[in-house]
C-alpha cells in the first residue's frame, strides 16, 4: 500500500518508513554485503521519529532507542543513589555550608562516595568520575594528594566538627553512649594503644566513643580516644563537648566497675549497665524460691515472657534482675549438650550450680523508672550495636590507616556523616517493613543500578530501570527523577 504524500515527503536516501497500525515511523538505515547469503542486508541504525500530518515528531530521548543510535560519544554514570542521598541530606549539607564554607563540597562528595562504594580514599577519584556526584559537585579534586591535604585541614577543625554534631545532639531528649574498638596500623600516632576488645585481639587500636540520638535513631556525636581507655572518665568531657543535656550511658559488662559507676554519678549521668552473673550484687534468693509470686512482676517483650524483681542497693542505685524464659530454656539446653559432648568444664554438678543463672540478665541503674522501662532502655543498645556493625562492615572501616591524628579525625568525621546517611536509608527500609528482606547495602545497590546516559555531550537522560528495582522503589515510596 502506497504511503500518503505527507508521509513520503520525509523519505530521504538512507531512510525507511514503517507503518504500524496506521502510524508511520522513520528510521535511518544502511546496507552491508552478507557473504553467506550473497546479497546486501539492511541494517536499522537509528529511530528518527514519528511522521504525522503536522510533520516529523522527533523521538523522546530515552535509553530504549539508544541501541539504534549512531552516536560516537556516549557517557554513562550512576545516578539513583547519588540523587537519593542528595535528597535526604539537605540538613547535613546546610550545616556543612555554614561550618565549612570553603570545603563543604569536598566533605559531602567524599561522604556520598564512602556510603555508596565503601571505598578507601585512594580509589575515590575513580568512583567520583563514574557517579552523578561529579555532576552535583563538579570539578572536585579527588586525587590522593588533594584528599591528603583536605583530611589534614578538616581534621584540625574539631571545634567546627563538634558544632556540626551539636545540632543533632540538641534535637534529642535522650542520648545513648557506647564505645567500640577500631584497629589501627599506623605507627605514627600516640593515640594507638594495645587495649581490651571482645575478640581478645591485641593489635594496636583506638577507641571510638559514640552517642546516639534516641528520638531520631541515628548517630549524633563521636569522640576518638586512646585504645587502652576502657573506663568512662572520657564521658565527662564528651558531655561538655557535645552539649548533651540528657545523657544515658548504655554500656556493656566491661564498663561495670565501682570506679565507673562513681564517675558517671559525679557527672550527673544516668546509666543502665549490665552486671556479670558473678557480681556480688546479683541476688538469686528470689529465683531460688521457685515461686513466681516472689517476683515483682512480668511483661512481654517481643513475644517473650520476662519476669523481674528490683532491689535498691544504696547511693540511688537499683539492681534489676530479669529472667527471660525462652533464654533460660536455650541456655540450659546448650549447657546440657556440652555435657553430653564431653566438653571440658561442663559437668552435671556445674549444671546444678548454674541452674539459677540460666536466662538471667542483671542490670544496675541510677534511673528512677520502672523495671520494664529499664529493660526497654537496655534493649535499645541493639540499635547502637547495629551502628557499629554498619561502621565496621557496611562502610568497610574496621581498620584505619591514617598516619596522623588530624587525618584520623577527618576520617572519623566523614565516616560519621556516611553512618548518618546509612541510618536514614535503614529507617526507610524499617518504616516500610522490609528489614527481613532488604539490607541498607541492598537498597544502595538497587539505587546505584539507576543510571544516566549522555550522547555526544547532549542532555543527560535516564536509562531503563529494571522492574525489580522499580517495584522496590515504589514499595519504599522512593522517587528518582
Amino acid at each position: 500500500m502506497a504511503h500518503p504524500d505527507w508521509v513520503l515527503k520525509h523519505k530521504r536516501k538512507g531512510t525507511q518508513i514503517n507503518c504500524v497500525n496506521g502510524h508511520y515511523y522513520l528510521y535511518e538505515v544502511s546496507s552491508v554485503w552478507n557473504k553467506e547469503k550473497g546479497r546486501a542486508q539492511k541494517i536499522t541504525k537509528a529511530y528518527l521519529g514519528t511522521i504525522t500530518e503536522d510533520g516529523l515528531r522527533p523521538p523522546k530521548t530515552t535509553a530504549q532507542n539508544l541501541k539504534f543510535s549512531s552516536a560516537v560519544n556516549l557517557s554513562h554514570k550512576e545516578f539513583g543513589a547519588s540523587q537519593y542521598l542528595q535528597g535526604i541530606s539537605g540538613d547535613i549539607i546546610s550545616s556543612l555550608k555554614d561550618l565549612f564554607p570553603d570545603i563543604w563540597q569536598q566533605i559531602i562528595t567524599m561522604s556520598f562516595i564512602r556510603t555508596m562504594y565503601r571505598t578507601p580514599f585512594k580509589r575515590m577519584e575513580h568512583y567520583y568520575s563514574h557517579s552523578f556526584v561529579s555532576e552535583f559537585y563538579q570539578k572536585q579534586s579527588m586525587s590522593g594528594k588533594s584528599i591528603s591535604l583536605l583530611l589534614r585541614d578538616l581534621g584540625a577543625r574539631r571545634e567546627n566538627i563538634c558544632a556540626f554534631m551539636r545540632k543533632y545532639v540538641g534535637q534529642s531528649s535522650h542520648v545513648f553512649f557506647d564505645a567500640t574498638s577500631i584497629f589501627s596500623e599506623s605507627r605514627e600516632m600516640d593515640i594507638n594503644r594495645v587495649g581490651y576488645n571482645s575478640k581478645r585481639i591485641f593489635t594496636p587500636q583506638i577507641s571510638l566513643l559514640y552517642a546516639f540520638a534516641k528520638d531520631k535513631g541515628e548517630p549524633a556525636y563521636y569522640r576518638i580516644l586512646p585504645g587502652n581507655i576502657r573506663d568512662v572518665s572520657a564521658f565527662g568531657i564528651a558531655i561538655k563537648e557535645s552539649g548533651i543535656n540528657n545523657a544515658i550511658v548504655v554500656a556493656d559488662k566491661g564498663f561495670g566497675s565501682e570506679k565507673n559507676f562513681g564517675i558517671l554519678e559525679e557527672s550527673g549521668i544516668e546509666y543502665v549497665i549490665p552486671l556479670r552473673r558473678s557480681s556480688r550484687l546479683f541476688d538469686r534468693s528470689v529465683i531460688k524460691t521457685g515461686d513466681k509470686s516472689s517476683f515483682d512482676g512480668r511483661f512481654i517483650f517481643r513475644e517473650r515472657l520476662v519476669f523481674y524483681y528490683s532491689r535498691p542497693v544504696g547511693n540511688g542505685r537499683t539492681v534489676h534482675t530479669f529472667v527471660d524464659e525462652d533464654l533460660r530454656s536455650r541456655e540450659a539446653c546448650d549447657y546440657q549438650k556440652r555435657i553430653e559432648a564431653d566438653i571440658e568444664g561442663y559437668t552435671p554438678e556445674g549444671f546444678l550450680e548454674k541452674q539459677y543463672d540460666f536466662g538471667t540478665i542483671v542490670m544496675l541503674s541510677n534511673m528512677t523508672i520502672g523495671a520494664k522501662e529499664i529493660y526497654d532502655t537496655y534493649k535499645q543498645r541493639a540499635d547502637i550495636e547495629q551502628s557499629f556493625d554498619m561502621l565496621k562492615n557496611l562502610l568497610g572501616q574496621d581498620s584505619s590507616y591514617m598516619q596522623d591524628e588530624d587525618a584520623l579525625e577527618a576520617w572519623a568525621f566523614i565516616n560519621h556523616i556516611s553512618l548518618m546517611l546509612c541510618y536514614r536509608l535503614f529507617r526507610v527500609i524499617k518504616d516500610h517493613g522490609f528489614t527481613s528482606k532488604y539490607s541498607v547495602e541492598d537498597l544502595i545497590e538497587y539505587l546505584k543500578s539507576i543510571t544516566k546516559i549522555r550522547i555526544d555531550g547532549g542532555e543527560w537522560i535516564t536509562a531503563e530501570v529494571s522492574s525489580k528495582t522499580t517495584k522496590l522503589l515504589m514499595a519504599c515510596d522512593i522517587h528518582i527523577t
